[in-house]
């Protein structure tokens, strides 16, 4: 009989040590910025939850012809300000803020 206690040894420190490395490199990689491009690249503006819940409430605003929440309210998306009728919405409203003050 042969004793292969050592040998077994020897293949699971080898596995332990790929894996360890394989870890060490993901973890250098995300620090390093590398997940930024993926994140930019999966989430599309209409597709965030806060513009899918704004869009919503824009809905509800035209169904019940509020043109003060529809034409002036403006909401923060992605670092920037937003209204009802912006176009990246895509709500269909026959609303029209055109003729409406949002001051008074």
């Amino acid at each position: 009989m042969k004793n292969s206690k050592g040998m077994e040894m020897a293949i699971s420190t080898l596995i332990l040590i790929v894996i360890g490395i394989l870890v060490l490199v993901g973890i250098a990689y995300a620090l390093l910025g590398g997940f930024k491009s993926f994140k930019e690249g999966t989430k599309p503006f209409v597709d965030t939850s806060t513009s899918s819940a704004i869009k919503n409430a824009c809905g509800i605003a035209c169904d019940n012809n509020d043109k003060l929440t529809f034409c002036c309210k403006e909401y923060d998306i992605d670092n920037g300000k937003i209204k009802c009728n912006d176009s990246r919405l895509e709500i269909n409203c026959q609303l029209s803020c055109e003729d409406y003050n949002c001051n008074g």
